[in-house]
């Protein structure tokens, strides 16, 4: 049997650029992989991060959505008043974040936080990649243990490989996928790294998620042990797949269907969990639920969204303080849902978001495979599948959770611009929501008139133009000959 050596742990990662660097490299260095013992050791010390706050994986991002990450796409949202805001940014008591760190996000240049998801993405991918393909070498191993590591490694790449293809992929040009190779390189050297077409892609997404949910019907989960291998997470990724790539060049007839399939998979026998009061939503929010059905992780970086978030010491006059959200989406909520006052005050950010204390200590919290993002793409899946009842009726019982007003009658545009809206009231901060809507649903003009370092810039952004594909990182586009750039890309330097 063939020896896998893992030149990720020892050497890693980063030190390399670009993903042809991580996905087509030969195994060298010291560290042998050859039982399964050895692969659930080493894949351990990459889950434990799952499942700990304090614990840095072997390879990857931490959290699985940064702080960085995180203010990024809140910065290239429309859920604030930047421009109101900018007193409070670039302000002497700001000690959280400094100018530069505002123009760069505020004026879509944050090349910084681009290359470090595209680096870290492809770096996971390729140790997955390292390790799938030693799995399919051990022969002495337990068959169902081993289904489920091995199960487990797939919805992990399948969850980076689709973020990638969100982030860097155009909405409407096929033949722009991203470079994608599903092995770790000993057996074939010099594989040229070209963008594939998206549909390729969604297709070797589907399949690692499809065929880790039959292995969990096979064997199941190890308590313990699977993070992500659960039945209701797998279709709840395989939901956010179908609704998302049906609005792409890669859409086919079945897409909403199958959204419709998994989403109610995903949420079959949670409603009792889904919070129906404020306390109830701010203790899920802390990860207080311990019955909560999803993926809980929280960065370590105390005031780490203070940023754009406000300062944990704005009670003391420190900035950002008293930030102001945008008129349009305080305009969304009536005086009902609790979200409101979850996070708001009058017209400003609430001290209190997302911590659910008085004054926040502005950590970022994720949460992935959440049973509401399943609700809310069975619903606009049953519209776009031409069953308004069902999504209508959907939508209502959604609302009732937060205790929102439903509506009736609502047809047609009406009712898809509801659920949209509603998508935004409860992903109001959440990860990349909100930039992932702009995107998909081609919604929103921002215009930004902005001064920094005593000078005025103006950028706008228009729905579904370049500025929804990130920029491939300029390292990738040295080393990698074969690759096409996102055009209409131009840095600014300060």
């Amino acid at each position: 049997m063939k020896k896998l050596f893992l030149f990720y742990i020892l050497i890693g990662g980063v030190l390399l650029q670009g993903c042809k660097e991580f996905l087509d490299l030969p195994p060298k260095n010291q560290r042998a992989v050859t039982t399964l013992s050895d692969l659930k050791s080493v894949l351990a010390g990459y889950l434990d991060a799952f499942a700990k706050s304090n614990t840095q994986p072997i390879v990857g991002p931490y959290p699985i959505v940064t702080e960085d990450q995180n203010m990024m796409f809140e910065a290239y949202s429309d859920n604030f008043d930047f421009k109101a805001n900018m007193g409070q940014y670039v302000n002497p008591q700001n000690n959280n974040k400094n100018e530069k760190f505002y123009a760069n996000n505020l004026l879509f240049n944050n090349i910084e936080t681009v290359d470090a998801i595209w680096n870290k993405y492809y770096e996971t991918i390729g140790f997955l990649n390292a390790l799938i393909d030693q799995s399919d070498e051990l022969v002495i191993a337990d068959p169902n243990e081993l289904l489920r590591v091995k199960g487990e490694m797939l919805v992990h790449r399948a969850y980076y490989v689709f973020k990638l293809q969100q982030y860097f992929a155009p909405m409407d040009d096929e033949s722009m996928g991203i470079p994608l190779y599903l092995h770790s390189g000993k057996e074939v050297i010099g594989v040229e790294m070209k963008r594939k077409k998206s549909s390729e892609v969604y297709t070797v997404i589907i399949e690692d998620l499809k065929k880790s949910l039959e292995y969990f019907h096979s064997v199941g989960a190890k308590e313990g042990y699977s993070r992500f291998f659960n039945e209701r997470f797998i279709q709840n990724l395989l939901a956010q797949v179908y609704w998302f790539k049906a609005e792409t060049a890669s859409k086919a007839p079945d897409d909403y269907q199958s959204a419709i399939q998994y989403a109610k998979g995903a949420i079959a026998g949670v409603d009792e969990r889904i919070p129906s009061t404020l306390a109830a939503f701010q203790s899920v929010q802390q990860n207080l639920d311990t019955q909560y059905p999803a993926i809980y992780m929280q960065g370590r970086n105390y005031g780490g969204i203070a940023g754009f978030f406000g300062s944990p010491w704005d009670y003391m006059g420190f900035a950002p303080a008293n930030l102001i959200v945008a008129s349009d989406l305080l305009a969304l909520f009536d005086n009902n849902d609790f979200r409101k006052e979850a996070y708001f005050v009058n017209n400003t950010l609430s001290s209190a978001w997302p911590d659910g204390a008085a004054y926040g200590a502005k950590y970022v919290r994720v949460h992935l495979f959440t049973p509401e993002e399943a609700y809310l793409i069975l619903a606009e899946a049953y519209f776009r599948n031409n069953e308004e009842g069902e999504a209508l009726n959907t939508l209502n019982k959604f609302k009732g959770f937060r205790g929102a007003t439903v509506k009736n009658n609502l047809t047609g545009e009406n009712l898809l611009n509801e659920i949209i809206n509603e998508r935004r009231k409860e992903f109001f901060t959440d990860t990349d929501k909100r930039w992932i809507d702009l995107k998909r649903y081609k919604i929103g003009n921002i215009s930004r008139n902005l001064r920094f370092f005593d000078k005025n810039f103006d950028v706008k952004v228009s729905a579904n133009d370049y500025h929804y594909a990130l920029p491939i990182p300029l390292a990738e586009l040295q080393e990698n000959p074969d690759i096409v750039p996102n055009e209409g890309w131009n840095p600014i330097i300060f």
